[in-house]
Parts: structure tokens; C-alpha cells; sequence
């Protein structure tokens, strides 16, 4: 899979778990208003499972991250070695 084609997937897949954590959350709060406990508890369980999806792929960019950064740091550094010499 390319480059591209994995951040795409990353990306909707944030943006599917952020949709689930509000949706998720909503529906929760309005089945407890009307009393109905087994749509509170559903919705309450995609809520959660929403946000350990955001939890898990911005753990996932935070490493991509630092790792491009250590690159670029290093290349930086070669670079300023070389024009001292």
C-alpha cells in the first residue's frame, strides 16, 4: 500500500471513530433522558469504541511523526557538517 493510500485510510478511519465518539455520545445522552437503558448502554460502548480509535491513530501519527522528524533532524545536521568542511 502507498504512502498515500495509508494516510487516506488513517485519515477517514479518525474521522469515522470521531463521527462515532459524537454520534455515539448523543444518542447516549437522550436514551438516558427517555429511560431506555439497553440504547444507552449501545451507544454508550460506540462511544467508547470511537474514541479508542482517535486514541489509537493519533498514537500512530505521533510516532510517524517523530519519526520523520529524527529523518529531517539528521539530514539537517549531514547537511551543515558538509558545508563546514
Amino acid at each position: 500500500m502507498s504512502e498515500k493510500t495509508q494516510l487516506a485510510v488513517e485519515a477517514s478511519a479518525a474521522a469515522l471513530g470521531s463521527k462515532a465518539t459524537v454520534g455515539g455520545g448523543a444518542t447516549s445522552a437522550a436514551a438516558f433522558f427517555m429511560g431506555v437503558n439497553w440504547i444507552g448502554w449501545l451507544s454508550l460502548g460506540i462511544a467508547i469504541l470511537g474514541l479508542l480509535i482517535n486514541f489509537y491513530f493519533s498514537w500512530q501519527r505521533n510516532h510517524r511523526e517523530k519519526a520523520e522528524h529524527k529523518l529531517r533532524m539528521k539530514k539537517l545536521q549531514e547537511q551543515c557538517n558538509a558545508k563546514q568542511d
